[in-house]
């Protein structure tokens, strides 16, 4: 699932079509649409500019001219390619937006992924973006802030995870977190030391920004198709030598969801 670092990669690797104008819009799989109708969507997206590429949570946000705005949510998959020399769809390609002078953009496999268009108005009323909390690379995400989201009686992971408390972190990237604070994933975060909470906090802004530097994790690509050079420390690794040397990855359940972290470190 593409997470913070992975939007943000592809955020940043779609930086060079601000300025481009749209010529026209393919959609190929309507559903991925959700709202408007096909033609009105192509009809709306023609012949604007792109001014901005901005990301909230887990969401990337392509501001248009006369005020318009692209929203894409990533949920289980999605992908975005850019091409100079043009798409080849497949059954995958969703949408292909078509550029004046030449390149294309196309979002495929979108997985539960979703593409949006609304009004720049509107953008507080949109539910998924009005309830997102504090992104954790933001000035805002504080020592002090953690400790008071830390103050619930709920696992750190599924804390880690509720984009309501901090936008943009999922499973994967939660434990990758963890395992660099030394924290299981299913200790109460209620029960962390202030010591703890500082050295989580700590390790959410190192995780995250190398995981961005490193273009995100290993199955995913950016807009230009350069593949995430991330060597997770836990995440699917069950049964292998912890990167420390000090233990073996070991798995299990946490809400439904697969949970990995190295007994003999993460306390």
């Amino acid at each position: 699932m593409p997470e913070l670092p992975e939007v943000e990669t592809v955020r940043r690797s779609l930086l060079p079509l601000i300025g481009r104008t749209i010529r026209r819009v393919d959609v190929r799989l309507p559903a991925a649409i959700r709202t408007h109708r096909p033609v009105q969507f192509a009809k709306v997206l023609a012949g604007k500019s792109v001014r901005k590429v901005e990301r909230r949570g887990k969401a990337l946000l392509i501001s248009l001219s006369s005020g318009w705005v692209l929203v894409v949510h990533f949920k289980l998959w999605g992908l975005l390619r850019f091409s100079a020399e043009g798409i080849r769809p497949d059954r995958e390609t969703a949408v292909i937006v078509h550029f004046k002078r030449g390149g294309d953009l196309e979002f495929r496999e979108l997985q539960l992924s979703t593409i949006e268009l609304y009004k720049q108005r509107r953008l507080p009323r949109i539910e998924y973006l009005a309830n997102l909390g504090v992104d954790p690379l933001s000035a805002e995400f504080t020592k002090e802030r953690l400790w008071e989201l830390m103050q619930r009686r709920v696992a750190v992971r599924a804390l880690l995870t509720d984009q309501e408390r901090i936008a943009g972190i999922g499973n994967l990237w939660a434990h990758e977190i963890l395992h660099a604070a030394g924290l299981r994933p299913g200790r109460q975060a209620i029960a962390l030391t202030l010591a703890e909470v500082e050295g989580l906090h700590q390790a959410v802004r190192r995780v995250l920004r190398s995981g961005i530097a490193r273009g995100g994790e290993p199955e995913f690509s950016d807009a230009l198709e350069r593949k995430g050079r991330v060597r997770l420390a836990v995440y699917g690794r069950a049964g292998q030598p912890c990167p420390r040397g000090d233990g073996t990855i070991v798995a299990a359940r946490s809400g439904g969801r697969p949970s990995f972290f190295c007994p003999a470190c993460q306390h």
